[in-house]
């Protein structure tokens, strides 16, 4: 044993040294593990690399389901059949299917230093498919070494809007974000630079984070779109606070609580870059060219469209021994240029114009969640089961009455208002396990429009998903400062 222990010591010693010869940028003054001061040297190095390989993290998951549909796909965009926001357009001719519907492995490192501030991140994540792997997160923040507030962050990361678009997928109590988040934001991850302002994990009077992203628009990862087709850049900026309250030890223990409260305040401003000479408008309750058909489209003369969005969000929640009772709200509104087909913003292919004329509409949308997890104890282990309602709705254009589209008025189905009322049970006897049951029934408002009168379009959608994951920080020791749920950094 004793000569075992010798080798790893002269084999750690000697990487120890060869990383210090290619310039491994080791911080000194990281406290190192508790060490006699008569440890040999190579005991020393062994503690610092434990202690840097400390610093890396990586967790990983994977979402199989099954899906079934009251109405068999009819293809993109027909009146019959289900749309994209429960996972994906359904096949033409399939009511049901298995679908893999997410497959992420994340890599990150953190490092703090002597003051036990956190200094800087790194994060990679990517998304596996059957038709290859997709880059989803990869940014770099740096953090003030005083103070642990300040910091500057880059690359790309979830847009920070509201609750649900920067929320971990894996954590979200229903399979999908509710529709107008599908819709604003097609993809929830975005490429640009931002200035972030986040209370650190030692300052536990209350949570604080402020985001100033400046960002393209167009998304990443959004089928063949990688890049932007226009000069203007969007800024996203955000404020977010979270209050806990822990009596009697807090929620994990008998007798304990924790009350809690977190709400946000988000604003996006950007624009959309007219391709074509048609940009349309509701006017007197019509869709008209507010350009006048000019036949004139050249660079200078073509001009952007507000795309302006303001979203507020609350939270409150109460841990308790037996369980969790979670209520959350969010709600956004604003001003979206899309298209006749889609109220979605045009993104064109990779960063060629889309060439489509614009269609610019006033919209809202909101979503309700209400929660009820229970834990049993079994020992050290606990099992845990949610019971989730949610309501959300988006209405894609809110300057006229839905009774009031018609064809005739230059509507389409894509201006038409949808409700969607789901409920679903999810078990998760391990952390590495977790299975969600999950029904949506989707609503459509009654309009002028065929197939959008009073023969409602049939979109409801059960769920079943099995979602196996791992994460290295169950491994690691827990902070030593009180982990409250409602104070994630998302």
């Amino acid at each position: 044993m004793k000569k075992q222990l010798l080798l790893l010591l002269i084999i750690t010693s000697a990487f120890a040294a060869q990383s210090q010869n290619l310039g491994f940028p080791y911080n000194e003054d990281q406290p190192i593990f508790n060490t006699p001061a008569d440890t040999t040297q190579a005991v020393k190095r062994l503690s610092r690399l434990l202690t840097i390989l400390n610093e890396f993290s990586f967790d990983a998951y994977i979402q199989p389901e099954w899906q079934i549909t009251d109405t068999a796909g009819s293809g993109a965009g027909s009146v019959k059949g289900i749309t994209g926001v429960q996972g994906g357009q359904f096949p033409t001719a399939a009511n049901n299917r298995f679908l893999l519907r997410r497959s992420r492995f994340r890599l990150g490192y953190e490092h703090r230093n002597a003051k036990d501030l956190k200094v800087v991140e790194f994060y990679f994540q990517f998304d596996a498919s059957v038709t290859g792997f997709t880059a989803k997160e990869i940014y770099g923040r740096i953090i003030d070494p005083w103070t642990g507030w300040f910091g500057i962050q880059g690359g790309i990361t979830k847009r920070p809007f509201g609750y649900e678009t920067p929320a971990p997928s894996q954590y979200i109590e229903s399979p999908e974000v509710a529709r107008v988040n599908q819709t604003i934001f097609p993809n929830d991850y975005e490429l640009g630079e931002a200035i972030v302002i986040e209370s650190p994990s030692k300052f536990t009077k209350f949570y604080f984070r402020a985001d100033a992203t400046l960002v393209n628009g167009q998304g990443v990862g959004v089928g063949s779109e990688t890049g932007t087709y226009q000069s203007k850049k969007d800024f996203i900026g955000r404020i977010k606070a979270a209050k806990a309250w822990y009596v009697n030890g807090g929620g994990n223990q008998r007798g304990g609580t924790t009350w809690g409260i977190n709400g946000s305040l988000s604003y996006y401003g950007g624009g959309v870059l007219q391709t074509t000479e048609n940009v349309y408008e509701v006017v007197d309750g019509d869709f008209k060219n507010i350009t006048k058909g000019t036949s004139d489209t050249s660079q200078a003369l073509r001009q952007y469209y507000k795309r302006e969005y303001y979203g507020a969000q609350l939270q409150a929640q109460v841990d308790y021994w037996g369980g969790t009772t979670s209520l959350r709200g969010e709600y956004i509104t604003g001003t979206q240029p899309g298209s006749l087909a889609s109220s979605q913003v045009p993104t064109g292919t990779g960063t060629t114009v889309p060439g489509v004329d614009l269609y610019v509409r006033d919209f809202n949308g909101a979503m309700f969640y209400l929660v009820q997890s229970i834990k049993s104890h079994l020992k050290d282990h606990i099992i845990y089961q949610d019971f989730t309602m949610k309501y959300d709705w988006y209405n894609p254009n809110t300057t006229v009455k839905q009774s009031q589209l018609t064809a005739a008025a230059g509507f389409s189905s894509t201006d038409v208002e949808y409700s969607t009322i789901g409920f679903g049970y999810t078990i998760a006897p391990y952390s590495w396990f977790k299975l969600v049951l999950w029904y949506d029934h989707v609503i459509n408002a009654s309009t002028g429009l065929a197939g959008y009168k009073a023969d409602y379009t049939k979109q409801d959608v059960f769920t079943i998903r099995t979602q196996f994951n791992i994460d290295t920080k169950w491994f690691k020791a827990k902070s030593p400062y009180q982990d409250n749920l409602l104070s994630k950094g998302y």
